[in-house]
């Protein structure tokens, strides 16, 4: 008789990516969380109300989405193209 090996723990899925909201323009009036339902004052790049953990387990979900988007990397030096 084989002895019964114990079945491995699922393995736990981290965010596809960690969301950057700190633009202002990510926070609005509080409303509901079109994901959860509690009220949030965070919004996407689409104005919808969504909490930003909500929004990563969404994309989490849902790998190859792009309901829910983040900041473009900003570049850390400055040019000006006019002369």
């Amino acid at each position: 008789m084989t002895p019964r090996r114990p079945t491995p723990p699922s393995p736990v899925t981290a965010p596809a990516r960690l969301l950057d909201w700190r633009d202002p323009s990510h926070f609005g009036r509080p409303a509901p969380c079109t994901l959860c339902g509690k009220t949030t004052p965070l919004r996407s790049h689409a104005g919808e109300p969504v909490h930003k953990v909500c929004a990563e387990d969404w994309l989490t979900e849902h790998p190859g989405e792009s309901r829910f988007l983040s900041d473009p990397p900003r570049s850390r030096s400055r040019t000006d193209d006019h002369a």
